[in-house]
């Protein structure tokens, strides 16, 4: 099943263009073959735009040719209607006669109803070409579908000797250099969300907003236990416990978040074990006193140098949901392949 492979290898690299642009809709590529040969790509753009299928499909010169090819897509077909119409109605009526999925969709509006529908239709369908990669590129859709709340990212910068804060001082200081800010901002044109504690909202008064990298500005919110009316009306409060706080992102269709509050906030994601990657840029300053970053809860996994200044990633194990017996594996970032 080589070209099986090397095909759902392509709509994963499409699929992968919609990161920060598609949420809360999955990531997805589509690419038809015709004798070996690819006639015809196209991926998930922009939420409430074309599904991948579809900009596929449309993108075939001789439409006759779809009776006698193969769709390739990493995530099942939907078979509801939703903002565009179910894909698999027009799979069918352009009579595809074989479609290879990745992956299945966790969403209770698919779950299996599109293989299910495809195969009812006389459609061959086979499941689960390039599984793990196809799990690791929605890890986020997959989380907020299966797990209930959004995928957490937890992240801070720390100096060389591991202090990420100054006591008592307000004024603007920088810890990493401006590739690993850069390397910050890309994360955030990508992910949907941010969050910080109250306390690092009145010390610091952050933007956290992307300004070096793309467009997309993630939804800003402050974990609190009261509020202030003095604070602009920018951020979203979450008052509550951390619980609280994610079943709200939940609810409001937020399927990845980041953590980029200060080490009071940092430590109880840690301490309740409720997180699924931590980022921990360290740079070359030195501080003779200060705040302590947060410590990791387990052994890092990676670590990438970029100008002579450093990422630490660490990747929780999740449980597989589409297995019957559980299965660990590890969710690879983007941040081993990032390039300036």
């Amino acid at each position: 099943m080589i070209f099986n492979e090397l095909f759902m290898q392509r709509t994963l690299k499409l699929a992968a263009l919609g990161l920060g642009k598609a949420q809360p809709n999955p990531l997805v590529g589509a690419v038809i073959v015709h004798n070996d040969t690819i006639i015809g790509e196209g991926f998930h753009q922009q939420y409430g735009a074309p599904h991948a299928e579809v900009n596929a499909i449309h993108a075939v010169k001789n439409q006759e040719l779809l009776k006698e090819s193969t769709l390739y897509v990493n995530l099942e077909p939907c078979a509801h209607f939703g903002k565009t119409p179910p894909c698999t109605s027009l799979i069918i009526e352009k009579k595809i006669p074989k479609v290879v999925v990745g992956i299945n969709d966790p969403n209770p509006k698919v779950n299996g109803l599109g293989i299910k529908t495809l195969r009812e239709a006389g459609i061959e369908v086979i499941e689960n070409v390039l599984f793990d990669q196809s799990l690791q590129l929605n890890k986020r859709f997959i989380t907020y579908h299966t797990k209930k709340r959004p995928y957490i990212f937890l992240k801070w910068a720390q100096t060389k000797n591991g202090f990420m804060d100054i006591v008592g001082e307000r004024r603007p200081y920088w810890i990493t250099n401006h590739a690993l800010r850069v390397w910050s901002h890309k994360l955030r044109n990508e992910e949907q969300s941010i969050l910080i504690g109250y306390n690092t909202l009145i010390n610091d008064n952050p933007q956290l907003t992307n300004r070096l990298f793309g467009t997309n500005q993630p939804e800003k919110f402050v974990l609190t236990d009261t509020r202030s009316t003095e604070i602009n009306e920018k951020y979203c409060f979450l008052k509550g416990d951390i619980n609280d706080a994610l079943a709200t992102l939940y609810r409001q269709n937020i399927q990845s978040v980041i953590v980029e509050g200060g080490k009071k906030t940092l430590q109880k994601f840690i301490d309740m074990n409720v997180w699924d990657e931590i980022f921990v840029l360290t740079g070359n300053v030195t501080w003779n006193t200060g705040i302590l970053s947060p410590n990791l809860p387990h052994i890092p996994n990676n670590k990438i140098t970029i100008d002579g200044e450093t990422i630490t990633h660490c990747i929780r194990k999740i449980y597989n949901p589409y297995l019957i017996c559980s299965q660990n594996i590890e969710f690879t970032s983007f941040a081993n392949n990032i390039q300036f």
